[in-house]
């Protein structure tokens, strides 16, 4: 993530000194929508369960805990599948999306759900079907590489299975040549991800890509990079929608 990616935490101004059993703090959080809500449950279970690692000792309290991760694994979940129907409401989600990716508690943001949430999050009325290699014709060509890399890569999966029901000698090629396509194909979806894109279009096309790839290749080290590059150019760009094109994106420190 970033250092221009919000943390979950800042946004919704709790973290470690949570109090759990305070109604003071919960007070109002009852009438947010369900991702402010997930987020204000989910930091509040972190942060119990931040201080009963502390002060773990009999198996109780082991037992606890792993409850407590459970929990925490569950309303990871919850955030990720949590409607977002303002741009302030995607906002959060996504700044929390990336902190749970970066801690390993999801390992799929980019639903569904989140792109079509996020895509009309941005959409500006009466913009129209825009054409991406007209706005931003190097991501247009590095989409365009990977699309013809993928349909390599299948090809020469299916010649590679071809040569296993058949045996032989030319089982080590074809071995070699869809290791080849793959490493040539894991590049090409880094050189999108290093890609900051700065249009809607741009970011769309990365969440088409990302959605299309994930079944084929889910466990690409590019494509993990590819959704944090999408949840990433979606903070700037909803910053900009909200403040205006010309506003400057603040830094903000990840800790």
């Amino acid at each position: 993530m970033g250092p221009d990616m919000l943390r979950g935490d800042e946004l919704i101004g709790c973290g470690s000194s949570y109090d759990g059993d305070s109604q003071q703090s919960s007070r109002g959080w009852e009438n947010q929508g369900p991702v402010w809500r997930s987020c204000y449950e989910f930091s509040a279970a972190a942060s119990q369960l931040k201080r009963a690692e502390a002060t773990k000792g009999d198996s109780k309290q082991v037992d606890d805990i792993l409850a407590l991760w459970r929990k925490r694994s569950e309303l990871a979940k919850r955030i990720v599948e949590a409607a977002a129907p303002k741009i302030e409401d995607v906002v959060l989600k996504v700044a929390m999306t990336a902190s749970l990716l970066l801690e390993g508690d999801v390992r799929v943001g980019l639903t569904p759900q989140c792109l079509e949430e996020c895509d009309r999050a941005l959409a500006q009325k009466g913009e129209g079907e825009q054409c991406l290699k007209a706005l931003e014709s190097e991501l247009w060509a590095l989409c365009e590489r990977v699309e013809h890399q993928t349909a390599a890569l299948e090809a020469r999966w299916d010649c590679a299975e071809e040569s296993e029901e058949v045996g032989g000698p030319n089982d080590a090629r074809a071995g070699f040549s869809l290791a080849r396509a793959w490493n040539e194909l894991n590049e090409s979806i880094w050189s999108v991800a290093r890609y900051e894109t700065m249009t809607p279009v741009g970011l769309r096309a990365k969440g088409t890509m990302f959605r299309d790839l994930l079944a084929l290749v889910g466990a690409m080290d590019g494509l993990s990079a590819l959704q944090e590059s999408y949840l990433r150019d979606f903070d700037h760009l909803a910053y900009r929608h909200l403040y205006g094109k010309d506003s400057p994106m603040p830094r903000r420190s990840v800790g």
